[in-house]
């Protein structure tokens, strides 16, 4: 019976060890996702609506500095192109003209698919991505799987009160990283049974 128990404690430390290790590979991700300055040879932007504005201000001035085409996935079903003039402060003509409201994603999962509907239409593959730092992974984990021709690349802005990498100086940012990095494995978990499913 002892050495069963020490086994058992040996597996749970063993196992706490890892989504440790995990996780706090998960957090250098998030704080290396912020980048200042703007990607280059892309052919789109596509921001991922959130709880945070910025993401929108961000891919609006994004898109309007390198000339590219935007969707902004999630939108909404009663967010007009008015609404995201005044929340970017740019005028209305700027959205009607380049912006392409997606109203068809209520989940990460659903952006994806949105996005990569969308990018197949216009014919683009190289996508600047913006969303949060700390929802980043998920992101470019369900882009990458809706369009697995596309090439993502991250813009992401701080959404967190404190950088990931201080989340344990904060206890509202920890809370949002150990959510989102369980939602994040779990989107991994469920896309490998996908996977095995197509495959068995």
């Amino acid at each position: 019976m002892r050495i069963i128990l020490r086994a058992l404690v040996i597996l749970v430390t063993l196992g706490l060890l890892a989504a440790g290790w995990d996780f706090s590979r998960f957090v250098a991700r998030a704080d290396r996702a912020v980048t200042p300055d703007p990607p280059m040879n892309a052919d789109a932007v596509a921001a991922l609506t959130g709880k945070a504005d910025a993401r929108i201000i961000t891919a609006i001035q994004l898109a309007d500095s390198l000339d590219l085409p935007l969707l902004i996935s999630g939108v909404n079903i009663d967010t007009t192109p008015t609404d995201i003039a005044r929340i970017s402060n740019v005028p209305i003509k700027q959205v009607d003209c380049c912006v392409t409201l997606g109203k068809a994603a209520a989940t990460t999962e659903g952006n994806g698919a949105e996005v990569a509907d969308w990018a197949r239409r216009k014919k683009v593959k190289r996508i600047i991505v913006v969303t949060s730092e700390y929802h980043m992974d998920r992101a470019l984990l369900e882009l990458q799987r809706a369009m697995p021709e596309g090439t993502f690349i991250p813009h992401a802005v701080m959404s967190t009160k404190v950088h990931p990498g201080d989340w344990y100086k904060d206890v509202a940012t920890a809370k949002v990283l150990l959510e989102e990095w369980i939602k994040f494995r779990l989107a991994g978990l469920r896309g490998a049974a996908l996977d095995q499913g197509r495959t068995g």
